[in-house]
């Protein structure tokens, strides 16, 4: 029985081979670690309730210019300026008159097309209010209708803290990793809730972007783009030699 040739070179072709695939598929698993991406960093800040309100537990680590909630105005780094000079006015006030009337002197909604839904609670002088409509019962027109007046209504801090809040299960895994964590760093840039976190022992934790991006360096970018862009072209090249040497060595047996 005639023993089967087997070519000398044939376990260098293997490698060659898999260095080929792995040129070749170069830019699927740079990308998927993340060679030459920059680098976002993610940190966390505990809020809490005081006699002050809903602030910041350790004032000296409160982020920059970041509100503790966008649904609560006026607390954190000040808020708008607009909406705040407005809600302390109403609370010298007590009660300011919108064009809305009701038929009903007990009712405390309006539509809901007439109301700001950019946020629910207002902070002001260390306590926490929320806006609210009441029907002024002093105040009917001859068809027997109301002027609704706009009116805050103080809430607990801690009811207000709770409904503004995101639950951990249900944020981002990277904003919920750096709640329940701290500092967190991943070459992609996260959609970060704009409002307190609650974790599962009931505290609260404010998690933002830190402002300045890691970007990759010189070395980084070059072996991405080496990875991307060259290393295809080189797993072409090696293809080619492997199909012309494959096609040499049978030709070769041919001829015998």
């Amino acid at each position: 029985m005639p023993v089967p040739e087997i070519s000398a070179p044939l376990p260098r072709d293997i490698l060659l081979g898999v260095l080929a695939l792995s040129l070749l598929t170069a830019p699927l698993w740079a990308g998927a670690v993340g060679v030459g991406d920059p680098a976002y960093t993610y940190d966390r800040a505990e809020v809490t309730t005081t006699d002050a309100g809903i602030e910041y537990a350790d004032p000296e680590e409160a982020p920059h210019r970041t509100p503790i909630s966008d649904s609560i105005e006026c607390a954190g780094w000040g808020g708008d300026i607009r909406a705040c000079t407005f809600e302390e006015h109403l609370l010298e006030e007590g009660a300011i008159p919108t064009g809305i009337h009701a038929t009903n002197p007990n009712s405390t909604s309006v539509p809901s097309v007439v109301q700001a839904d950019y946020y629910r609670y207002v902070q002001i002088e260390n306590t926490v209010y929320e806006p609210s409509y009441s029907p002024n019962t002093s105040a009917q027109r001859e068809d027997g209708m109301y002027r609704v007046d706009m009116t805050l209504e103080p809430v607990a801090p801690e009811d207000a803290l709770y409904w503004v809040s995101l639950g951990g299960d249900r944020a981002p895994s990277v904003v919920a990793e750096t709640a329940r964590e701290g500092t967190t760093t991943t070459t992609a840039e996260v959609d970060v809730p704009e409002t307190p976190i609650r974790l599962e022992d009931e505290t609260y934790y404010r998690v933002y972007q830190e402002r300045e991006v890691d970007e990759p360096s010189t070395a980084e970018s070059g072996l991405r783009f080496l990875l991307t862009y060259v290393a295809p072209f080189g797993s072409l090249f090696i293809a080619v030699r492997l199909s012309r040497r494959f096609h040499v060595s049978d030709t070769g047996r041919q001829n015998r």
